[in-house]
């Protein structure tokens, strides 16, 4: 009798260690995307708090040629309701905030240094960060980066787009140029200065090329991942 109210209570137990246990919240969306979509090339890559308790956000990465392009999902704490590509309002806050970046894929980058402009060079991580001086988006991080005391050493790298900004290349030589002046004293002849300067725009604008990229601002790290909206 002892015994098989023994075995009764550990059954329970376990009945209740499992009615009460949470949710596999990566298995409930990746079966959410396997039943609903035809998309198989994907990666449940997180799963993080919300400001609500009600929810957590699942962060799936799909591939899309070399990219890799995030996609959010709210799963309920129960498990049961999922919000897919879209946002949960409480007190007309949303629940997550942060903010996911597309991953461009790696390139084989091996870039030089020698002379280039530096921001924030007390930074631990090296980013390249490939700009237009008529970009306006590249306008925007740079004004972001003149006050910046973060992480990243930023390198700036010239890719002037000609074709959208004429007269953008030239701009990138002379601000190369203004640099020289600063950093290059051994520099004492203005053809010099300019030499160099075009010499520097034109290796950027070569890596910029090898490493496909098409569009400024873009970021590149030490290892060769690219990215995008660093700034």
């Amino acid at each position: 009798m002892k015994r098989t109210l023994l075995l009764l209570a550990l059954f329970l137990i376990a009945l209740a260690s499992v009615s009460c246990a949470k949710p596999d919240y990566k298995k409930v969306v990746a079966d959410f995307i396997t039943a609903n979509s035809q998309v198989r090339d994907f990666e449940v890559r997180e799963v993080a708090d919300t400001k609500s308790s009600a929810w957590k956000a699942v962060i799936v990465y799909t591939n899309q040629g070399a990219a890799k392009v995030p996609v959010l999902f709210l799963v309920s704490t129960d498990g049961k309701s999922i919000v897919a590509n879209s946002m949960v309002f409480v007190e007309n806050k949303p629940v997550f905030e942060q903010q996911l970046q597309v991953e461009l894929g790696k390139v084989d980058f091996k870039p030089s240094e020698l002379d280039r402009i530096v921001i924030n060079p007390s930074g631990k991580t090296v980013v390249y960060m490939y700009t237009d001086p008529d970009c306006p988006f590249c306008t925007k991080a740079r004004e972001k980066l003149k006050t910046y005391s973060g992480d990243y050493r930023v390198i700036v790298k010239h890719f002037p787009l000609e074709q959208l900004h004429p007269g953008a290349t030239r701009k990138a030589v002379a601000e190369q140029a203004e640099w020289l002046k600063k950093t290059r004293k051994d520099l004492t002849k203005d053809s010099d200065v300019l030499s160099l300067a075009q010499k520097i725009v034109n290796e950027d604008m070569s890596e910029a090329r090898r490493a496909n990229i098409e569009g400024v601002p873009t970021y590149i790290m030490a290892d060769g991942s690219l990215k995008q909206g660093l700034f």
